[in-house]
């Protein structure tokens, strides 16, 4: 029996539902997997506007930006930006300003502390 009417037989039960490719794609594709090493036609896209080595400098640069903006400036996706920063051990993160105490704050937690001691 052909390799390609083995390959769509096998496919089709594999995958029963659905539209199955033919006996000469399966071989074009065999054909090309086993010439390049790799199943698809198209080479990758591999062009980016920085490489990932530039994130965590362009993170300690900006150290208020969010991965959603590093990511559209650099030209990664969110998943690829929180990747990098995790594997050199960044931790993007937002300040949150909280309110501080003040002087005369002490003599009034102290007051508060008694009166739950005490009560």
């Amino acid at each position: 029996m052909n390799v390609g009417v083995r390959q769509n037989r096998l496919y089709r039960e594999c995958f029963p539902e659905g539209p199955h490719p033919t006996r000469q794609t399966i071989l074009k594709v065999v054909k090309r997997l086993r010439e390049t090493g790799c199943v698809t036609s198209r080479p990758r896209n591999v062009a980016r506007m920085v490489q990932p080595e530039d994130v965590p400098a362009y993170a300690l640069a900006l150290p208020h930006s969010s991965t959603k903006m590093i990511s559209v400036n650099c030209g990664l996706s969110k998943s690829r930006v929180w990747t990098i920063l995790n594997e050199s051990g960044a931790h993007p993160y937002r300040s949150t300003p909280v309110q501080g105490l003040l002087p005369r704050d002490a003599e009034r937690r102290y007051t508060w502390c008694n009166f739950v001691m005490n009560n």
